[in-house]
């Protein structure tokens, strides 16, 4: 297993700044997610790792060994692809020994290690068919045989399942995550997918513009954006933004909201006690479970402009302070689009936003 550090890495075409000083390290065996939206970056970034491109500047160590200037194929890395990269002329069994007969590993190991990579895959009954005669998910389990039977210290992951269509991804999701826990080898994967970062990482890198704004753990990144740009890429729906001004009532800090008609006090919990800010305007951030349908005595007045019935769950969109808002509701209890409704925002884990900066409030 191999560790991955990148330091201060930058990447320009041109006149045009792709990377702009990335900085990771993760630990042997951890699984990292670069996610962002396209252009950000993350597919730069993963060819660099590779040394299908060279860095402008910076380093990248994998384990202890500095590889920016080693070859591809000498870097023990395995790499699966968006577009599979299966030859089509070679059957499935050809395609996962072809890196092992180009390193010149002996027959009878090769076939050990395609009968165990096949089976782990659930693959081994189609071990005589070519590429054209899959499916597209039977496909992607080739690609991935093909980097397993390496055996590397990496493993890096190019939007492996953005072909597939949204059963599979959420099937082929858990078997990349399965094969992790079982090989427990370091394992970097692109998307921009923030469900496959939510559910796949033990640590995520989100970028925008060639720059990471924030790096952590999947609940730490929901549960404590840096900025506006990550509370709203993390999170399915995302997170409300609604802009709000800090007042005093009664010794008590907290923000005031405009519903429809009327306008809220809600007191702040202690760790967004914000004296110094009083009568400043912030955006408060919520996620839609964060709100609790109420009687009017306890609630926002809101109009509701459409529900989205998911089955467990309601989703209503409705505005406050004429910001569009989506609260997550049951659906026992869910209005319908048109009827009013009174809503509570749980402002325990709320995060406050400087509007100007569009970062995190401490």
């Amino acid at each position: 297993m191999g560790a991955l550090s990148i330091r201060n890495i930058t990447k320009t075409f041109g006149e045009t700044q792709i990377l702009k000083g990335i900085n990771i390290d993760i630990d042997a065996g951890q699984f990292l997610i670069l996610v962002g939206p396209s252009g950000c970056g993350k597919s730069t970034l993963m060819n660099i790792i590779a040394g299908l491109e060279g860095p402008s500047s910076g380093e990248v160590h994998i384990g202890d060994r500095l590889v920016n200037h080693v070859a591809p194929k000498d870097r023990d890395i395995a790499m699966v692809f968006q577009s599979y990269a299966l030859y089509p002329t070679m059957n499935v069994r050809q395609n996962i020994a072809f890196g092992l007969e180009t390193r010149k590993v002996p027959k009878a190991e090769q076939d050990e290690t395609i009968a165990r990579v096949a089976k782990m895959l659930q693959i081994d009954h189609l071990l005589k068919r070519k590429p054209g005669e899959l499916s597209g998910g039977q496909r992607q389990r080739v690609a991935m045989g093909r980097a397993l039977a390496r055996n590397p210290k990496l493993f890096l992951f190019d939007e492996p399942l953005s072909n597939l269509d949204a059963k599979l991804r959420v099937e082929m999701r858990a078997e990349i995550k399965q094969l992790h826990q079982r090989l427990k080898t370091t394992v970097v994967y692109v998307t921009h997918d923030q469900i496959e970062a939510m559910t796949l990482g033990d640590r995520i890198a989100v970028m925008k513009d060639g720059v990471i704004q924030q790096f952590g753990s999947p609940q730490e990144i929901y549960d404590s954006p840096a900025n506006q740009f990550v509370a709203g890429f993390i999170g399915s729906p995302s997170m409300n933004f609604i802009p709000v001004h800090v007042a005093e009532r009664e010794g008590e800090i907290g923000v005031v909201l405009q519903g429809d008609g009327d306008a809220r006090f809600w007191p702040l919990p202690d760790k967004l006690q914000l004296r110094e800010r009083l009568g400043q305007a912030l955006t408060l951030g919520l996620r839609p479970e964060q709100f609790d349908l109420v009687s009017a005595a306890d609630g926002l007045s809101c109009k509701v402009c459409i529900t989205e019935p998911t089955g467990p769950d309601t989703m209503l969109f409705s505005q406050i302070n004429g910001k569009d808002i989506i609260a997550r509701v049951h659906p026992r209890h869910a209005p319908q689009a048109g009827e009013s409704c009174h809503l509570q925002p749980d402002l325990r884990k709320a995060v406050l936003f400087d509007p100007a900066t569009e970062a995190r409030v401490a």
